[in-house]
Parts: C-alpha cells; sequence; structure tokens
C-alpha cells in the first residue's frame, strides 16, 4: 500500500536517533491535565499498540506524538528527526507523521463534507484536508489502487457522509496511506468496524507495517496484528507498562489474506451469522405483539433512498410493548439509517409507511424527539458546542445542543442522580472536549434518558468504550427499561447484551433474519444498592 523505495527490501541500518522522543512531558486540554510525567521514544522498526481504559490518555498520547498536541511550557522536551536537524516544533511531523481517528471523523461530519470516497482518497494524495483541485490521471490511478487493495473499489463512487460509521473510517485509513507518511497512527481503527471487516484491517496495518512504522490504540490488548512489536500501555494518563511483544511465529502464507503490495483483499461481503445463545426463530421481520394497542412503532413497506442509492428495502417491522431489539449487521447493511427513520429523520418512500401509535402527537418534531431519544457516532461529532458534562446532560430536556436556560431544582436533581449513576460525578465539570470519546459516550447516553423517554434509539453505544464502561453501561440499560423506556440498538458485535430480548438482523438493506430472545437472567453487582436490586428484580 505504501510504495516501496527500490531498495526496501534490503536490511536498513538501525537509525541511531529515534523519530520521536519525549522527555518528562506533561499535557493540558483546556486547563486539565490529561497525560503526566511521559518519557517514551519511537524508533524506526518498532511497531506500538497503545492501550488504556476510557479516559486513560491515549487519543492525547497519540495527538501529542503526531504534533497535533503542545507539551507544556516549561517542563519536558519532545524532539523528532526525520533524517536531517533535529526539530523541537511540529512542523514537519505534521508533513511525516498521518493521524487517522474519531476526530478526523466526525470533522467530516460537523463541515459535512460529503465528498466521494474516491475524492476523500485524492485529498490525502494531494496532502489538503479536502480534494481542492483536479485529479492528474495518474493520482486518480494511485487512488483507485489504494482503494482496490483494501477492498474498498465498491465504494469509491459513494458520498463519505452515507456511508456506514465502519466503512468511512475505512476509507479516511486509505486517505492516511495517500500521504505516504513515515509514521501512521491509527487510533482505535477497529472502532464501527464488523468481524470481516476487523480481519481485514489487521491484514492491512500488517502490509502497512513493511514499510511505514505503524502505532495503533485499543482498549486492550487481546488480538492486535501480527507486526506489532511493543506495547504501551497508560493509566491516568501515565505510562505505567512499556514492553516488547512477540512477533507471530505464522507464516505469512498461513495467514487469513494479507495486504502487502501486490496482494488484494477478499471481496466477500458474507454476514457473520452467529446468533447468541437462545434464539427462538420468528418470520423476519416480526414478532408477536400481543393486540395493536401493544404497538408503539409500525413499519410497512419501508423503503429508504439516500441520494440514487436504495439503503433500505421491504422492511416490515413492529416495536411492540415490552420488546427491546438489538439490530445487527454488517457495515453498510442500513443499521443506521433504520434507527434514523424510526427517529422521523427519514421518511419511507412513496408506497411505504411508518406510524407511531404508541407515540403522542408525533405529527409535532419536538413531542417525538421528547419521546423517541437518539444517540449515536453523528450527534456526537455535530454536538460543537462548548458545554461540560452536566451541562450537557441539561440540554438533553429541551432536545438542544448547550444549555439553553435555568434548570430547576427537580431537574438538577435528577441530572446529578444520572451522573452518579453512569459514573460521571467527577467528570461533571469537565469540559466535554477533554472527554475521551468513550466518557462523552456515555455523558451522550445519560443525556437521552433524562425525560424518560418512550423509545431510546442507540446507534453502536458500545463504540469507543472498554470492557468495564461496556459492562456498566448494560447495567444501565436495565435501569433504563426498568423505568418503561424501549430499546432499539444498533450493533456489529457478535454478543448480545443481556438487555435486550430481540434480534433483528439486516445485510444490504434487507431484514434477513428476526428471533426471539430468552433473556438470562439479570447479575446484579455487590455494589449495587438495595434499591437498584429491588428494581432489578
Amino acid at each position: 500500500m505504501i510504495r516501496p523505495n527500490p531498495d526496501a527490501d534490503a536490511p536498513n541500518p538501525p537509525r541511531q536517533h529515534p523519530i520521536v522522543r519525549l522527555s518528562d512531558v506533561d499535557v493540558k486540554l483546556l486547563g486539565h491535565t490529561v497525560l503526566h510525567n511521559i518519557n517514551w521514544e519511537l524508533i524506526p522498526g518498532e511497531h506500538w499498540a497503545v492501550t488504556g481504559a476510557n479516559g486513560s490518555g491515549k487519543t492525547s498520547f497519540l495527538r501529542l506524538v503526531a504534533g497535533q498536541l503542545w507539551p507544556n511550557a516549561g517542563r519536558g522536551t519532545r524532539r523528532y528527526d526525520f533524517g536531517g536537524d533535529l526539530q523541537v516544533d511540529a512542523v514537519q511531523a505534521l508533513g511525516r507523521i498521518t493521524l487517522v481517528g474519531h476526530e478526523l471523523q466526525d470533522l467530516y461530519t460537523q463541515r459535512k463534507w460529503n465528498f466521494l470516497a474516491q475524492e476523500v482518497v485524492l485529498s490525502g494524495i494531494f496532502r489538503t484536508d479536502v480534494p481542492r483541485r483536479d485529479a492528474e490521471p495518474g493520482e486518480i490511478e494511485r487512488a483507485a489502487e489504494i482503494l482496490d487493495e483494501l477492498g474498498l473499489t465498491h465504494l469509491a463512487q459513494r458520498p463519505f457522509l452515507e456511508l456506514s460509521r465502519g466503512e468511512q473510517r475505512r476509507v479516511l485509513i486509505a486517505r492516511g496511506l495517500g500521504f505516504e507518511p513515515e509514521v501512521l497512527i491509527l487510533d482505535e481503527p477497529a472502532a464501527g468496524l464488523d468481524s470481516r471487516a476487523r480481519q481485514r484491517l489487521k491484514a492491512t496495518i500488517d502490509g502497512i507495517s513493511a514499510h511505514t512504522t505503524v502505532m495503533c490504540s485499543y482498549h486492550d490488548s487481546s488480538d492486535l496484528p501480527d507486526s506489532i512489536n511493543r506495547l504501551l500501555r497508560l493509566e491516568n494518563g501515565r505510562i505505567v507498562e512499556s514492553r516488547a511483544v512477540a512477533r507471530s511465529s505464522t507464516p505469512a502464507a498461513n495467514r487469513e489474506p494479507t495486504r502487502g503490495p501486490g496482494t488484494r483483499l477478499s471481496r466477500s461481503n458474507a454476514r457473520n451469522t452467529s446468533l447468541p445463545a437462545d434464539p427462538v426463530p420468528a418470520a423476519a421481520g416480526r414478532t408477536a405483539a400481543g393486540t395493536d394497542s401493544d404497538v408503539i412503532i409500525e413499519i410497512e413497506r419501508g423503503e429508504v433512498w439516500l441520494d440514487e442509492r436504495l439503503a433500505l428495502t421491504g422492511i416490515d417491522w413492529r416495536l411492540a410493548h415490552g420488546e427491546h431489539w438489538l439490530v445487527r449487521g454488517p457495515n453498510g447493511s442500513g443499521k443506521s439509517t433504520f434507527l434514523r427513520m424510526l427517529h422521523g429523520q427519514l421518511r419511507p418512500a412513496l408506497g411505504g409507511s411508518i406510524r407511531f401509535p404508541g407515540i403522542d402527537n408525533p405529527d409535532n418534531v419536538w413531542d417525538l424527539r421528547r419521546q423517541v431519544a437518539w444517540v449515536s457516532p453523528e450527534l456526537q461529532a455535530g454536538y460543537w458546542y462548548p458545554s461540560t458534562a452536566r451541562q450537557c446532560l441539561y440540554s438533553g430536556f429541551d432536545s438542544s445542543i448547550g444549555q439553553t436556560r435555568r434548570m430547576t431544582a427537580a431537574e438538577t436533581a435528577l441530572v446529578n442522580e444520572l451522573l452518579d449513576q453512569f459514573k460521571l460525578t467527577d467528570l461533571a465539570d469537565r469540559n466535554i472536549r477533554t472527554l475521551s470519546y468513550g466518557q462523552f459516550r456515555r455523558v451522550l447516553i445519560a443525556r437521552a434518558v433524562v425525560h424518560e423517554p418512550r423509545v431510546l434509539l442507540l446507534d453502536e453505544p458500545w463504540e469507543g468504550l472498554d470492557h468495564e464502561n461496556r459492562k456498566l453501561v448494560n447495567r444501565e440499560l436495565e435501569q433504563i427499561i426498568a423505568r418503561g423506556t424501549q430499546l432499539v440498538s444498533a450493533s456489529h458485535l457478535a454478543e448480545t447484551p443481556a438487555p435486550f430480548n430481540r434480534l433483528l438482523e439486516l445485510v444490504d438493506g434487507r431484514i434477513v433474519g428476526s428471533s426471539v430472545l430468552r433473556r438470562k437472567a439479570l447479575q446484579t453487582s455487590e455494589h449495587d444498592s438495595p434499591e437498584k436490586r429491588r428494581t432489578r428484580a
């Protein structure tokens, strides 16, 4: 993927100096110290996995290495060596180190950069934020080559903002390769990817690492690419572990499809057909809903077009009282589009319909928003107003971006309760832009339930969450159910969290399966209060 030099296969003598050296570095964001006393260096040929829980400082560390954040003045140094004079500023680094992560992906949403996927890759080849000129034939050929080798040719002429979150992430990695960087940094590269795309990504990283220094962040080190040979672990903004990782001894020919130069990735779009424990088959799209009076939302012959592409077709489905649906499918299957239709953002094409018999006054958009809440990566990207975590929760009362009025005593009490339940009290007065991606996601879920909506739509709610915070969110979803809210959640993950009792499977915009799930007995924690345990019972 990265074009090697003609003598790339010849052994290179080790460089005497690291590409990046950090000595006693602290970093602050909006007055809050996010990294403490960082001592670390990056040597050519080292490929690092940076691991840690939500809020540990992974993204800030990667941005520091990439030159996007500055060390605190008066303490510590950061030096770059790209083969010439040593650099203490980040001018060269910004051209030689490429970072791909949530912030870049969110920027496209915030600024409505809806270029074709091929144009996004061309912007990397141009080394510009957006495509600013007509491409030459050789550049178009190069962009097509990158997309082809990442298995993305079928997305080349698709508008970026109409791609799934996982598809967008892969296109941005392709854009990053267009820079031909000396160091490629991928922040949570597997976030939002289905299992097949994750395997492709690992093969891609292994191919890139043959010619480029690679750094990737992960929540844990359980499933790293074979090329990763160093591991750094952060806790509370401090390095607590730095060590070598044994490289895989599996011959490359015996691995899953590799992605080195001249190889091609599998284009199979077969879906993950594994089902959670104890499924009970039902007719596709329909489950027993009791009487019509139990129905909250109903779709008949639903088709949704995005631009000139049919994104959903033949959707017959209903949400009834007591049902909590997990909508599962590979990247690009239509999960997010399905939730947007339930939220009223998209309407079925002529000949289809969506009704809200269980929602009061659904024709009034504000009444609909209060009763059908929505949390998604797009909401997170678009929440641009400078707010503390507490103010963000306050904004949920009015479905606004930012707090718009003084809160009542009752509203303040409820927000305090939610901050405690979602383990956000210590973050309550922090600016949301200083929170990790996973921490901000928990804030937005708490914001969505301030007025106890009739239906809560969650688009990839576990994206960006570490294991402990996934468990925390699942426990709180149980509490949300206990207060009378119905859940509909989209996820590419194979596992089925306990709160859900219905499974809907989508592939290529169609319903291919629908199941009733036997819920497992709810687990209580020794730290739960008696009141919470009684609620769960």
